[in-house]
């Protein structure tokens, strides 16, 4: 480069300087300033909706079951805020990613000695098996575990042991029922059952149809062990044009934290009335 090319080239550099930086920096704001306003039009609509729902007089449970340190985890919802941090991974990708695994550590404590809530009611998570005429009880069961969801993907909690991987058989020879069947394992955990006393079906099925719509079962817990589940396949992805290219997919479980149970607790009319009831 000539030396008249090479000054031309420096004030080109010199010329951007200040003016690409204060663009970028107009970016960053603009985009800062664009998620502070999503977050808030969230915010805005969460409490429109948590207003239009009606007012329920729950009962007031001492802190062994509801302390508002607990965290929190509800079947298909996001997971506590940093509950990933107890697997390999961190969510995001680039700087984002960098910075969730520089958190991890103080994440990992956090986990650690936090204790965690859930709270499951009659059709989600929470069924009556048929009134038992020999043994004079209606057992509640409970199911052994909830999915939330996190930057990761599915992480599965599992209070009832054994929880183990599933895996759906695949059929061998029809190639069309084959194809409508997903390999993808799911994890599956033991429940929990409560057997209720009555003294006859009569009073069983009162039960049922009037307190047992309103029944919750609260989970309290601290983590325990985890496990990731995974099962490599190869498969052919069709393209269209050109024909099929094989990859590998992951179908197994995913991730699953095994916990430690302080006390489970069953209860009716937003948990005023205490049917069964078991702490460590």
């Amino acid at each position: 480069m000539t030396r008249r090319g090479t000054a031309l080239a420096l004030l080109a550099v010199l010329a951007c300087g200040s003016g690409c930086t204060d663009n970028k920096t107009k970016m960053r704001e603009a985009q800062k300033k664009r998620d502070a306003e999503k977050k808030a039009q969230e915010e805005k609509e969460a409490a429109r909706l948590k207003a239009l729902q009606p007012k329920v007089d729950r009962a007031k449970l001492d802190s062994f079951w509801d302390d508002p340190t607990f965290l929190k985890v509800s079947m298909g919802r996001p997971c506590p805020d940093g509950l990933w941090s107890i697997f390999p991974g961190a969510p995001g990708e680039g700087a984002e990613q960098e910075r969730n695994e520089a958190k991890r550590a103080e994440l990992v404590e956090k986990m650690k000695n936090a204790t965690f809530v859930v709270l499951l009611s009659h059709g989600n998570g929470v069924t009556m098996r048929k009134y038992n005429p020999k043994k004079k009880a209606l057992t509640v069961e409970v199911d052994g575990l909830v999915e939330c969801y996190d930057g990761l993907g599915l992480l599965s909690v599992a209070w009832g042991e054994p929880a183990k991987p599933f895996r759906p058989p695949q059929p061998d020879d029809d190639e069309e029922e084959a194809a409508m069947t997903s390999p993808q394992a799911v994890w599956r955990a033991q429940p929990l059952l409560f057997p209720l006393p009555f003294p006859n079906a009569a009073e069983a099925k009162k039960f049922r149809d009037k307190a047992g719509l309103g029944i919750e079962t609260r989970i309290v817990f601290k983590l325990g062990k985890v496990e990731t589940d995974k099962k490599v396949l190869k498969t052919e992805k069709p393209l269209p044009d050109a024909g099929a290219v094989k990859e590998e997919l992951d179908w197994g479980a995913g991730r699953l934290v095994h916990v430690e149970v302080l006390g489970v607790r069953v209860g009716t009319d937003f948990e005023k009335t205490m049917l069964a009831e078991k702490r460590r």
